[in-house]
This record gives C-alpha cells, structure tokens and sequence, in this order.
C-alpha cells in the first residue's frame, strides 16, 4: 500500500482534555497506533474544531472549564451534522449515575480514570468501525437495561442487585451494605500512609476537589487520583469512599 493509500484510511482523533500532561500522553499514544490526532483544552474550542474538521471519533473528559463534557456531548448528539459521530467518555466521575448518564446521552463508551492505555487505544479502534445491525440493537438493549436501573436507582430498589457494565472498562462498585453503621476503623491506619498519600486523603476529606490539589502539589489530575487509589488500598475502601473514611479516621 502506497503512502497516499495509508493516509486515506488513517482515522481522525479529537482528545478534549485539560490537562495538559494527559492529552499529550494520549495522543502520542494514538498517533503511534495510527490515528491521525488533534486536541482540545476545552470544550468550547472542542465544538470550533469539530465544525471545522469532524473527526472519526471523539474522546471527550467531562470536568472542563467553559463547557465541560455534559454540554459538549449533548450538543453533539442535538445537531443532524454530528448526531451519529462516535464519543468515547473519558473521566474521573465514576459513580453508576455518571456511567449511566454518559450513555443515556448517546456516548458509545464510557472510561474511567486512571486507566490502561492499551484497553484505550482498543476503545478507540472499536469505536472508529462503523456500526452494524448487531451493533446498534447491542445499543438499543443496552439504553433499555440502563433506564431500567436508573428508574431502580431513583426508587430506592434493587440495592443489591446486579450492577450495569457497559464496556468492560469501568471499575464496579461493590455492593453497598444495607447497615446504617459503618464498620469500624482503625485510625492508625493514617498513620502507615506516605506524607503525600495523608495530604491528599486529607484534603479529599475537607471537601478539596482533585484539580485544586493537583494545583498545590504541582503534579497531574491523574496523579492525584492514582494517589487516591493507592490511599484505598492501603485503607481496604473503594476509592471514592477515601473522604468518608479518612473523616472517620480522624474522628470526624
């Protein structure tokens, strides 16, 4: 196949991510495997890209300043010219609610961070093939388990029940204990934590957001959430429950 012939079938890539480190790292990554790649720091200058030239398929963060990723991915789904266009959530918000959500409003996948950039790239490549029958009614079931456990989730059913996994990709929430007591905890485990694991359990348990500390430690967004992994494991939690925890462990 001649250069002209391999150019023509390269897919186009648009990364919508504000942090600068991570899109850089994803879009070396994409261009390595093949893809054709341009970027965007929000999604304002998200939207002005794909007018100008569409891309195969989009992968679009949601917490972005000017218009986050809810406002982009529903005015893509709300225009005939970009209605069918492929949009690969990529994101920290990993609760059930979020996941279900992303896809109600018409994203074909849905990834949480931190994630594995191998299990990425095959995302994408899936989502760049055009989709077919099997495909689409694979999407129709799928919108109709997802309305059924949100209606479960907004009345208060099905606590226990099985939880929707869309592409595999999600991290699953485990199961969540009916008892109103939490079980208890031993506050020395903050001690066993590293200084920067204690600063950043802390300053989850005070409420600050990941990109404010991101900010005071002059790292990533994704660092501050590996962080948060490694605090969950050494504290035996899911890591969206750190704050709680670490607010017990220091007794409120």
């Amino acid at each position: 196949m001649d250069r002209v012939d391999q150019d023509a079938t390269r897919k186009q890539v648009l990364v919508v991510e504000d942090e600068e480190d991570l899109a850089s790292l994803v879009e070396l990554n994409l261009e390595l495997s093949g893809f054709d790649v341009a970027t965007a720091p929000d999604g304002r200058a998200a939207l002005d890209r794909i007018d100008a030239d569409p891309p195969d398929v989009v992968l679009l963060d949601v917490m972005m300043p000017i218009l986050d990723g809810w406002q982009v991915l529903r005015m893509l789904k709300g225009d005939p010219a970009t209605e069918d266009s492929p949009v690969i959530m990529l994101t920290a918000l990993a609760e059930e609610r979020d996941l279900i959500r992303g896809h109600l409003q018409g994203a074909v996948r849905y990834v949480t961070k931190p994630f594995e950039m191998r299990v990425l790239l095959e995302t994408v490549r899936e989502a760049v093939q055009p989709a077919d029958e099997q495909e689409l009614a694979a999407r129709r079931r799928r919108t109709r388990e997802l309305l059924q456990r949100l209606a479960e989730l907004d009345s208060g059913r099905a606590a226990q029940g099985p939880r929707v996994q869309f592409s595999g990709l999600e991290r699953p929430r485990p199961a969540e204990d009916p008892s109103p007591d939490p079980a208890p905890v031993d506050p020395r485990l903050l001690d066993e934590l590293t200084e920067q694991q204690r600063y950043v359990a802390e300053q989850l348990a005070d409420g600050v957001g990941a990109r404010e500390i991101a900010r005071q430690l002059g790292v990533s967004r994704s660092n501050v959430y590996a962080v948060r992994k490694r605090v969950a494991r050494r504290l035996g939690v899911d890591p969206d429950d750190v704050a709680d925890t670490t607010r017990r462990l220091r007794g409120g």
